[in-house]
């Protein structure tokens, strides 16, 4: 289901709705939000957008919701209530998963979540298909007797809106949720009495269970009502409703003879691919039924058992319908000649346009199209927006008519299947930059589908990419790159010492390696820049319309920012959780990320990332070893008022440089290509597949030879260092190896021991250790990074689980020196 949604709700108006309002958001944060705006209705669909005359219907979202009303006498409507609940017990639905509420005043609601029927993916015909759902079930359980169940509820347009939990009626009474055994065993005057208050329940958690049998159920009326107005076939419920033996045998179930059942699964066989879900649904209720038995029994069977063989030996029904079997009035009378000649042109029409499509899964196995447009090659995955609108105007240019939403639906759908399930081979889909080979390819982003081809030749733009990008709605086309261009025109553009501007330059050139990436962090004070230098690091390489991020609230959230994107950049950061910081070190340097898929059980999403980021922030950001080891800290300097520019101007020169700066960072990638397997250096720092290739480009930089390892080296020693001095056991480790060269104890003992040295008041910190567990892996995390400062860990495992501390270089005797507060955070 779609998360962000459009709603309606609507104060009270007496004992009904009040104007109708919109309101956005995800199912349950649209429904807060319009309680505490005093809503007393709310919509019992969420919608794509707004629907409106003038537009496509918009997808629509929500549960099935029955409606039993009986005013004169709501305990009928009790009693429908569980009569339907127990006939979707037959369909695997166990009833706790169901949802159930009395109205207050004439009768219950009961509501099939969204992902027990199957429709969470939303359609935009669900009022109706909903409706067709309900029609059945009213023939199925009640044949053309009386039935309580309000069939208005399945309204196109904006919908309908149903009294909120909770809220009171002009009588007095609230409408509260119930649960299934108060429903079955507690008649309506007992039930009603549980109305006088507002009242909440503890319900079953949802568990994501599809039942199969309620699926195939929604998706066959979900087929039919997206078939053109030509389609031969009627709905279920008219079926049932027309032909007398098949109304027979329901209604006679219990006690049916079996040839009239084999009779019956004769007729359902003529129906074709509707006649399976059906031949099980007609049967469920008779004495010998068993699900597995019904295929088997269906294969046996001859299709289409006349009517003179059923009125002459089983049932005489009466009926002139003037066919030959029952199977026959699954069709329309009335001719279709001309809608047939309709629907062949138009399906001719879209032959023609899919001959065109190049169709193949991604190697994530999602589906993708390539088609040529005016000699220009394009590559759109199948379900979007984006693709269905190029179909509708390709369509429109070739028929002269809008193509219609359930065509258009369908053939989505068999395009998806054809793509995911055909002969292609599984291809690579890059965002903004691919290596393959011994190449880079930069998409260009533009009309024309071009990219910038580089090799240890040298580059061009080329018009037709020999790898597939993607596109999203956020990206923005690259600025082309100018021949002769110098990378150093960035340093007029940034508040940068150029001592430091090495770095930034390296780490740009660096978002064109294959990766690991660098993290780019940038700190200053207010007014130094920040904001405006991350935007335009990320724009020269990766445009977009949003260049810079909030810090992200999630997982989830991260990952959707970094896999939609070459460059993730994070803005005014105020610290770094855990999470966030374990993440960030996982998407520099390449991760998979699994995520269970919405609304299944047991079906992962796998996303690989791997991205260059940028994280600016006033505080020191990559306190923890891990991201310290990976990051490029760069400090910016307050810049003076008379250095200050307006943004326009900065603007104008940033568009000026920037195809040159692209220019040379090209230049720059074709010297590594070139020389990287040819370099050959010692003692290389961490993240040493950047610093190769930055090391292999410095013939054509602006360093000199060795500058950028120099600076780089020196550059991570200093971030070590800062985040060992904000480490508490690190500094405390410090203080102990000031006093000896040696040490050795059980995890206990030195926990004790660096207990001992701090001052009182960081024992109470809460990411102080409280036990020797948390402190061996608070000393993982810190060792690697003690030791290049001169302090040796080394840990047995085993029994004893022995640490072993000695000290590599010269450390001072201050036996007496304890680590304070103070010290630990200036």
């Amino acid at each position: 289901m779609k998360q962000e949604q459009v709603y309606y709700w609507a104060h009270a108006n007496g004992d009904k709705p009040g104007p109708w309002q919109t309101i956005e958001g995800t199912p349950k944060s649209a429904i807060e939000k319009a309680t505490l705006l005093g809503a007393a209705f709310f919509s019992t669909f969420g919608f794509e957008y707004e629907p409106a005359k003038d537009k496509e219907e918009p997808y629509r979202y929500g549960d099935l919701v029955f409606d039993f009303d009986n005013e004169d006498d709501p305990e009928i409507a009790r009693e429908h209530a569980i009569e339907l609940v127990r006939h979707l017990m037959r369909y695997d639905v166990d009833p706790e998963d169901l949802r159930y509420f009395l109205s207050g005043k004439k009768g219950f609601h009961v509501a099939i979540p969204h992902y027990i029927i199957g429709s969470s993916k939303g359609d935009p015909m669900l009022p109706k298909i909903y409706s067709k759902i309900v029609d059945y079930m009213i023939v199925r359980l009640w044949m053309d007797g009386p039935c309580t169940i309000d069939t208005s509820m399945y309204a196109m347009g904006k919908g309908k809106l149903l009294r909120m939990k909770n809220v009171k009626r002009d009588n007095g009474a609230y409408k509260v949720p119930i649960t299934w055994s108060e429903l079955q065993g507690t008649n309506y005057q007992e039930l009603i009495l549980k109305a006088s208050a507002p009242r909440e329940i503890l319900l079953k958690p949802y568990d994501w269970t599809t039942s199969d049998k309620l699926f195939v159920l929604y998706t066959s009326f979900k087929r039919r009502e997206h078939e053109p107005s030509s389609s031969k076939l009627v709905d279920a419920a008219k079926f049932v409703k027309r032909c007398g033996f098949v109304r027979h045998c329901l209604e006679n179930a219990a006690h049916l003879e079996e040839p009239k059942w084999h009779a019956l699964l004769s007729i359902v066989k003529g129906l074709g691919n509707d006649g399976i879900w059906l031949a099980h649904d007609l049967s469920c209720t008779y004495r010998d039924y068993k699900h597995q038995n019904i295929l088997h029994k269906m294969e046996r069977v001859e299709p289409n058992y006349s009517c003179e063989k059923i009125k002459a030996n089983l049932y005489n029904c009466g009926c002139n319908c003037g066919v030959s079997s029952p199977s026959k009035l699954w069709t329309k009378a009335s001719s279709q000649e001309s809608q047939d000649a309709i629907k062949h042109t138009d399906s001719t029409k879209l032959l023609e346009i899919t001959d065109q499509l190049d169709l193949y899964p991604s190697s994530e196995g999602i589906p993708y199209a390539d088609i040529v447009i005016d000699n220009c090659r394009k590559t759109f995955q199948i379900e979007t927006k984006e693709f269905k609108n190029l179909i509708g105007f390709l369509f429109y240019r070739s028929a002269g008519k809008p193509l219609k939403n359930t065509l258009a639906a369908d053939l989505i759908q068999d395009l998806t299947a054809r793509a995911i399930h055909g002969p292609h081979e599984p291809r690579k889909i890059y965002t903004r930059i691919a290596h393959v080979d011994d190449a880079v390819y930069i998409d260009l982003c533009d009309d024309s589908w071009r990219a910038i081809e580089i090799t240890a030749n040298g580059w061009s733009i080329i018009n037709t990419p020999p790898v597939r990008f993607r596109r999203l709605k956020s990206m923005q086309p690259l600025n082309e790159p100018i021949r002769g261009g110098q990378v150093s025109e960035l340093i007029n553009l940034l508040n940068i010492d150029e001592e430091e501007a090495i770095l930034v330059i390296a780490w740009l050139l660096g978002t064109l390696c294959p990766g690991p990436f660098p993290i780019l962090t940038l700190e200053g004070e207010q007014g130094t820049a920040k904001s405006s230098t991350t935007r335009m690091l990320r724009q020269l390489i990766d445009p977009s319309i949003a260049p810079t991020r909030a810090t992200p609230r999630n997982l989830q959230d991260l990952i959707i920012a970094a896999s939609s994107s070459h460059i993730l950049a994070l803005d005014n950061m105020s610290g770094v959780p855990l999470w966030l910081s374990d993440a960030l070190c996982r998407i520099a340097t390449g991760d998979s990320f699994a995520a269970r898929k919405l609304f299944t059980n047991d079906e992962e999403s796998i996303i690989s990332v791997i991205k260059p980021i940028i994280l600016n922030g006033i505080d020191q950001i990559a306190e923890r070893h891990d991201l310290a080891d990976r990051s490029l800290r760069v400090s910016l300097p307050v810049i003076p008022a008379h250095k200050r520019k307006p943004e326009a101007l900065l603007d104008a020169a940033f568009k000026e440089a920037a195809p040159k700066i692209l220019g040379g960072l090209c230049e720059g990638v074709a010297c590594a290509l070139k020389n990287r397997h040819k370099v050959k250096t010692n003692n290389l720092p961490r993240m040493a597949d950047f610093a190769l290739w930055c090391y292999a480009a410095e013939e054509v930089m602006p360093w000199e030879e060795g500058e950028f390892l120099e600076k780089y080296t020196l550059n991570q020693n200093e971030s070590i260092q800062s985040a060992l001095e904000s480490d508490d056991i690190a500094n405390s480790i410090k203080l102990l190896m000031k006093r000896t060269s040696f040490w050795q104890g059980s995890p206990t003992e030195l926990l004790n021991e660096l207990t001992g040295i701090i001052d009182e008041k960081i024992s109470q910190l809460k990411y102080w250790p409280k036990t020797p567990a948390m402190l061996g892996r608070r000393l993982t995390r810190t060792q690697a990074f003690l030791r290049k400062s001169g302090i040796d860990i080394t840990r047995e495992k085993g029994g004893n689980r022995i640490i072993t501390i000695r000290t590599t270089s010269e450390h001072k005797d201050t036996p007496t020196e304890k680590l304070s507060i103070d010290t630990l955070f200036e």
